[in-house]
């Protein structure tokens, strides 16, 4: 059975990764763009090989395609991290059953991926506070059915 901490883990790795592939794509949108005609014209032109082209295109597309479900299977775990935290319209969360600052905690430390003084910060507790805090509401979430049956689903 995934523990509340093996799971936020998993969302922070998802939202690490979830970025990372935001940054590929973007590089490889600029990339194709300069290679691809975009307005790029090399200041010696060769004869081009239209197979090369075809297959650094169809790269580019594979590439791009493999970033996007990377992404899709990230925003899935980040999805279900957050309905563990805000709820939905049918079920309560984390914030509404037992406090926004345990849930906003959570959500600095995992899905922003911040450092404790950053997560500290933002809330306005100490670092301390934010710690034993953090250890509450992953010890609530292990023993709520609710927030359990979310960890389950992901596993």
């Amino acid at each position: 059975m995934t523990t509340a901490r093996d799971f936020f883990d998993r969302v922070r790795a998802a939202s690490q990764d979830a970025e990372r592939c935001r940054t590929q794509l973007l590089a490889l949108e600029s990339r194709s763009l300069s290679l691809g005609g975009g307005g790029f014209e090399p200041r010696v032109r060769s004869t081009p090989d239209p197979q090369r082209q075809q297959n650094r295109s169809n790269a580019y597309m594979d590439r791009e395609n493999a970033l996007r479900q990377r992404q899709k299977d990230d925003y899935a775990i980040i999805d279900a991290a957050c309905v563990v935290l805000y709820g939905t319209d049918e079920r309560r969360g984390l914030d509404a059953v037992v406090s926004p600052v345990w849930a906003d905690i959570l959500w600095w430390r995992y899905l922003d991926c911040a450092t404790w003084d950053t997560v500290s910060s933002a809330v306005s507790y100490s670092v301390r506070q934010c710690q034993i805090l953090h250890d509450s509401a992953l010890d609530w979430i292990d023993g709520n059915a609710f927030a359990s049956d979310i960890l389950r689903q992901t596993d």
